[in-house]
């Protein structure tokens, strides 16, 4: 298979997705704008399923290498967290349709696997910051797990956020008043 053609057509999607319009992204419209044909595009994957699947993957690899890496530091737990939390809020700024994958919003019923892939990534996205703080729980006002639940429940819901502001709002902008505040309600003193 032609890794090349393959990237080509991913990162087609990817750019598809960024456009933030209500225009539904067939095959006929991958293909165009990965400058192919569709029976070409359908050589590379099987199914548009299978197209969204390999995104979300890359997007899945990147922040959990980048998460993996920082809780292996010798950083204290909230400076991990804090690095994890900014990281992912970067790059969802920087990748505007792996946003829109996080979200959910780009994916039809009949990318339910895509979408079920998504909830598993924050559910382990959770455990991560769980464990990070575990480390160090004396610290933390509330519990590692209660702690974990809120930050990704915030991230979740900054990508939404950036989405309804069409891109507009950049998480840069918010982003260290954003992990004060939550600091201020993890962490003792």
């Amino acid at each position: 298979m032609d890794k090349n053609r393959k990237n080509i057509i991913l990162q087609s999607l990817a750019g598809l997705l960024e456009e933030a319009s209500s225009t539904k992204i067939t095959t006929a419209l991958l293909a165009k704008k990965s400058n192919i044909t569709e029976a070409a595009l359908y050589r590379h994957f099987p199914s548009k399923r299978s197209i969204y699947a390999e995104l979300f993957s890359y997007c899945d690899e990147a922040i959990f290498l980048k998460s993996s890496e920082l809780k292996k530091s010798d950083l204290s737990s909230k400076e991990k967290v804090m690095n994890i939390f900014k990281f992912f809020m970067l790059f969802v700024e920087k990748n505007k349709g792996f946003a829109r994958l996080l979200s959910r919003e780009a994916l039809s019923p009949s990318e339910k696997n895509v979408s079920d892939s998504v909830n598993q990534f924050y559910e382990r996205f959770e455990l991560t910051i769980k464990q990070i703080l575990a480390e160090d729980s004396d610290k933390l006002i509330s519990q590692p797990g209660i702690s974990a639940q809120l930050i990704t429940t915030y991230l979740e819901g900054n990508v939404s956020r950036y989405i309804r502001s069409r891109f507009k709002d950049s998480p840069s902008n918010y982003i260290d008043n954003a992990w004060e505040l939550l600091s201020v309600n993890l962490f003792k003193s």
